[in-house]
């Protein structure tokens, strides 16, 4: 039997069927198509741990490359568009586009002009303590220069990736300006290194990006070197570094502190005088290891010898 819909039930059926369709949005997740480069946070950990060890490495490599105290600290890792990262990036600055044989792409490796001056500085032989210049060129000679200085950052690079994946970084081109490259484009993700150096006095950033397109294609290697690394045995580990450090040898020295006396007495000390301890020899000892305090102790004597007996 046919029977026709009133109004009020074609009405009912129309807002119950929007009422469904509102529901069903707002349960989905929106999805960036512009997004599908970026790597899961698991291997962010991984490149993370990759390079603390590529900062001590490099810090040795240098110091014995420029004769000056350099010190490396790992400050950030994270995913950002190429925009962002090149937009934080002062100019002009120092670049190294590196390329990463067998694969497509670039690394991009920059080194603030902070410490662009010191490091010439000291390559030309000087003490590094120079005035910072952020707005001059780099000369031709200079520029083949800090291409020598880029090499140890390349060959460092190598090395410290060589166990999760060989790639073959290489100088490409060195420029000063981060956004004239059509290298990277702008919506591109990368993953961002800030690394910080104190070489000699001063002190700057350095700054790489990697595509992450590239890393998701390594994705599987550096899954396993994660696993492998995370699965070390803790107690394995405490175990070997007591053995290593059971043979180091350390200064040791017991040191009576507290005793005080004018001034002007100590400038009139001289050859012959004799300066009463005494008083200070029933307050306790400290036991000095390679500088630093670490044990009190108590002074006790015969009459041949002494010694300081650790409370």
């Amino acid at each position: 039997m046919k029977r026709q819909l009133s109004q009020q039930e074609i009405d009912s059926y129309f807002q119950k069927s929007t009422t469904a369709k509102s529901a069903s949005l707002e349960s989905a997740v929106r999805f960036d198509f512009r997004r599908l480069d970026r790597i899961p946070k698991s291997q962010v950990g991984a490149i993370h741990h990759l390079h603390e060890t590529f900062c001590r490495t490099l810090s040795s490599s240098l110091s014995m490359y420029l004769r000056s105290f350099v010190s490396g600290n790992l400050i950030s890792v994270e995913q950002l568009p190429y925009s962002d990262f090149a937009e934080a990036l002062p100019s002009p600055t120092c670049l190294a586009y590196l390329g990463m044989q067998p694969y497509e792409g670039h690394t991009l490796i920059e080194v603030n002009p902070s410490l662009v001056t010191p490091i010439l500085d000291l390559m030309l032989g000087g003490d590094g303590k120079v005035a910072v210049d952020a707005e001059r060129e780099l000369t031709e000679v200079e520029h083949s220069l800090i291409e020598g200085f880029f090499q140890i950052i390349v060959h460092d690079l190598r090395e410290i990736w060589k166990p999760v994946v060989a790639v073959n970084f290489n100088v490409a081109s060195i420029e000063t300006s981060p956004q004239m490259t059509g290298r990277f484009v702008p919506t591109e993700a990368v993953v961002a290194i800030t690394i910080e150096l104190r070489i000699g006095e001063a002190v700057g950033m350095m700054n790489v990006a990697i595509p992450s397109i590239t890393l998701k294609m390594m994705g599987q290697r550096f899954d396993q070197q994660w696993t492998v690394h995370k699965s070390a045995n803790p107690a394995t580990e405490q175990a070997i570094k007591r053995k290593l450090v059971s043979e180091l040898k350390v200064d040791v020295d017991c040191e009576l502190r507290g005793l005080s006396i004018r001034l002007g007495d100590l400038l009139s000390l001289g050859t012959g005088d004799v300066f009463d301890g005494a008083p200070a020899l029933d307050r306790r000892l400290d036991i000095v290891v390679n500088g630093v305090p670490k044990l009190k102790a108590s002074l006790i004597s015969d009459a041949e010898r002494r010694a300081a007996v650790v409370e």
